[in-house]
């Protein structure tokens, strides 16, 4: 771009010169200068156009001269994989930043990847409460306030549906309070070891002043699967295979979990009465709020990280993406960095108070 308009303002230095040739050629060479004018106008515009637009890429914080890591902390097809790639879309899309999302099977190597990156901002992730978790009960050497950067808190991860076997002595939340009151320690949960499932058993136990027999059950399949054969007599799922599950016979969904807040409505209000929260169903303080994260390694700087954080905006703002997140059940959101770091600090309290309940919590 510099070498074409030098040329241009040369010719047009060289076109006006040839005026001292003869009058005849006045107008023919002044016109001529016109053009190269115009012409170097043009081309000094357009260098101008060209920086504008570098700097404004540059606003967003990303960097802009290499490829965006975007770390799935799991397998491809889940939650946190589905919501990363509608992100990711939406980053090529409405910020024009390449980028390029890698799944690791482990949830622990994905956090650990994203930790030991250079802070650049070109390798980030989409973390949920288990990379909280994971530290909590010492199942990860990964601390979320120090070895990582919070850039956003994102959408929520919405509902889940708490099920029992089909022929349970119990159809609401409440008469399975009784039934477990009556019946101590004899309800086996279906839950993995550490995971956001334990988190939400513990919280229930907690507060509703029940115990439960823990059944390890890390997976949504296997938990559906014992749910169907009665091995275990609670569980949670995903309401996409509880409805399905349910309208099959094979088991009975007493009622939903979300965020503070949160009603079944505002998921799909045609939807029947058993799938109400249990906040919904009487217990005030029974939730459980789940957020997305973006994260990036620690030592980033402030200033790109805020940028970052506006940039995310856009992205939550894209149509595309805020349908993509719906229909896998999620609640799409943004929060600037201040409201962020609330947030997750809430969300992580909460896991340290019921992991200190359920007796795993090794780190604080």
């Amino acid at each position: 771009m510099k070498r074409r308009a030098l040329a241009i303002i040369l010719a047009a230095a060289m076109a006006m010169g040839a005026t001292a040739c003869g009058s005849s050629k006045t107008a023919e060479t002044t016109k001529a200068a016109e053009k190269a004018t115009e012409a170097a106008a043009e081309a000094k515009t357009e260098a101008a156009s060209e920086t504008t637009a570098a700097e404004a890429a540059d606003d967003y914080g990303f960097p802009t001269d290499e490829t965006i890591t975007w770390v799935v902390p799991g397998k491809a097809g889940g939650g946190s994989d589905l919501a990363i790639r509608y992100m990711s879309e939406a980053m090529t899309k409405d910020l024009g930043l390449t980028n390029t999302v890698t799944n690791y099977d482990s949830n622990t190597v994905g956090h650990q990847t994203v930790a030991n990156a250079k802070p650049d901002g070109a390798t980030i992730m989409l973390a949920t409460a288990a990379l909280n978790i994971q530290w909590i009960t010492g199942n990860a050497d990964v601390n979320p306030k120090e070895d990582l950067t919070l850039i956003a808190a994102m959408d929520d991860n919405g509902f889940s549906a708490l099920c029992a076997p089909a022929d349970a002595p119990y159809n609401t939340f409440a008469e399975m309070v009784e039934y477990a009151k009556a019946n101590p320690g004899k309800l086996n949960a279906g839950m993995p070891n550490s995971g956001n499932n334990t988190m939400q058993f513990g919280r229930i136990q907690k507060t509703a002043d029940v115990q439960f027999n823990a059944v390890e059950a890390s997976s949504e399949s296997d938990r559906l699967t014992a749910l169907a054969g009665g091995f275990i007599d609670l569980g949670f799922a995903g309401i996409g295979n509880a409805k399905e599950y349910e309208a099959a016979g094979k088991l009975k969904v007493i009622a939903t979990i979300a965020g503070d807040g949160l009603k079944i409505a505002d998921y799909d209000a045609s939807l029947p009465d058993n799938y109400k929260t249990i906040q919904e169903q009487g217990y005030d303080d029974l939730y459980w709020n789940v957020k997305h994260y973006v994260y990036g390694p620690a030592g980033m700087d402030q200033a790109q990280v805020e940028k970052m954080n506006a940039a995310l905006e856009k992205i939550y703002n894209d149509k595309d993406c805020h349908d993509g997140l719906v229909s896998v059940g999620h609640i799409p959101e943004w929060h600037n960095l201040e409201e962020s770091i609330k947030i997750r600090d809430a969300e992580y309290q909460a896991e340290i108070e019921v992991s200190d309940y359920l007796g795993i919590k090794v780190n604080d």
